[in-house]
């Protein structure tokens, strides 16, 4: 008589012998996952070094993951800020400064409050060549020399005075291996005011600031933007006659890491950087 049940399954294999064959096949493609996850993490990412830094050639995924760190930070502070300032790239005055590259404020700047603003106009809060004017005594000495028009300085402010974040960009150029080579640094200071006195916010990894930072760089011939990084202010209206200046938006361009920007000047449609801001001074 044939038995009433039988261990072996309809292919041939008993179920022991699968459960280990499903075993033995978790384990291998495991490793094999392991090795390749090894092989392409070991493989040296292009690096240049420059005023001590580190770049990293793009596209670079670990630059990208410190950009949306970065810019998460930035977004958070542009929409609790009272008012943008935004120092450098080109047209910061249609007339006293029609094309620019206007001068940014120095890497090393790191006052959390704009001093000449206490008691001053609110309405100078909301124009960042008010704010040149008004602050120049605070700003002397602290504006870049021989910029380019992707070098800008953004800072984040609340109230009249309170600096909450000054986000920098700045664009290098270098020979590398042979090659021209365009690097861009971008760097986020956050400054916390929540104990009411203003504490520069440290990065979380190095214990030191800026609070975010990405570093990277492209063969000079792959720079090409269909919008080039750097800041371009709008105006409604300039009259010097009528004294009557009224600063609108200002659309600020960060350099992506993750982008090939595109090497051919021909291309009717090159790459876009996904960190752009379109900001009124006033928010």
């Amino acid at each position: 008589m044939k038995p009433v049940s039988t261990t072996r399954n309809q292919a041939g294999f008993t179920i022991p012998e699968a459960l280990a064959y499903v075993f033995v096949f978790t384990i291998m493609m495991g490793a094999l996952t392991a090795l390749l996850s090894s092989l392409f993490t070991s493989q040296a990412h292009p690096q240049v070094s420059y005023n001590g830094r580190i770049y990293e050639m793009a596209p670079s995924f670990t630059n990208l993951r410190q950009a949306i760190d970065l810019h998460a930070a930035l977004a958070t502070a542009i929409d609790q800020a009272d008012s943008v300032v935004i120092l450098g790239g080109s047209r910061s005055h249609p007339s006293l400064d029609p094309t620019g590259p206007s001068s940014a404020l120095v890497t090393s700047f790191t006052p959390t409050a704009l001093t000449a603003m206490v008691g001053a106009d609110g309405f100078t809060a909301f124009s960042s060549w008010d704010q040149r004017q008004l602050n120049a005594t605070q700003f002397s000495g602290n504006l870049t020399t021989g910029q380019g028009s992707a070098d800008f300085t953004f800072l984040t402010v609340q109230g009249l005075s309170r600096i909450t974040s000054i986000a920098q960009q700045r664009r290098f150029t270098m020979m590398a291996n042979g090659q021209n080579v365009v690097l861009y640094e971008i760097t986020h200071q956050a400054v916390d005011w929540s104990s009411g006195s203003a504490v520069l916010t440290v990065n979380a990894t190095t214990g030191t600031t800026p609070t975010y930072f990405y570093r990277f760089y492209y063969l000079a011939n792959e720079d090409t933007w269909s919008q080039a990084p750097g800041a371009s202010h709008y105006w409604y209206r300039s009259d010097s006659t009528w004294n009557r200046n009224q600063e609108g938006p200002a659309k600020v361009v960060f350099a992506d890491p993750y982008i090939i920007a595109g090497d051919d000047p021909t291309a009717q449609i090159n790459s876009v950087s996904r960190f752009i801001y379109f900001v009124s001074h006033a928010q």
